[in-house]
């Protein structure tokens, strides 16, 4: 028993060491590429799982990590890459996605182009651009009835 234990702490240890040996060879990008698949597996939890309607996402962080750190041309095409997969694998399909699509392209390409905002204040302000951007167009192309009162 005491060996299987050891062996198993030690495929741990070799596990742990190959991460880090990658993130010392990669820097950010290591970071990048799990952020990537955690994005990934987050739009395939929303599509399996009944979790649909909690809005999880990490589209926006990578897409301004990614901005921030490499650029508007890397971030524009890892963005559209994940929204898009996001919302054919979450079901979000119609026309929300002719205005989703775009709002997190230009995202990334804001974030792109202005490295010199930190990263916080920066992840804020595109998050309430993103948002704002989606009531705007929702609220356009549904038909809302109010009550009379």
């Amino acid at each position: 028993m005491k060996k299987i234990l050891k062996k198993t702490y030690f495929s741990y240890i070799k596990l742990i060491a190959i991460f880090l040996l990658l993130f010392a060879i990669f820097k950010g990008v290591f970071v990048l590429f799990v952020l990537f698949g955690l994005s990934l597996a987050v739009s395939f939890l929303v599509n399996n799982f009944p979790i649909r309607n909690l809005g999880i996402e990490l589209v926006t962080f990578i897409a301004v990590l990614t901005g921030w750190k490499y650029g508007p041309l890397p971030a524009l095409i890892i963005t559209f890459i994940l929204i898009t997969y996001h919302m054919v694998a979450g079901g979000f399909l119609g026309n929300y996605v002719l205005w989703v699509i775009p709002a997190y392209c230009v995202a990334a390409l804001i974030a792109g182009f202005l490295p010199q905002i930190g990263i916080v204040t920066l992840g804020i302000t595109i998050t309430i651009g993103i948002n704002l951007n989606n009531v705007y167009f929702q609220h356009l192309t549904t038909q809302v009835t109010y009550p009379n009162i």
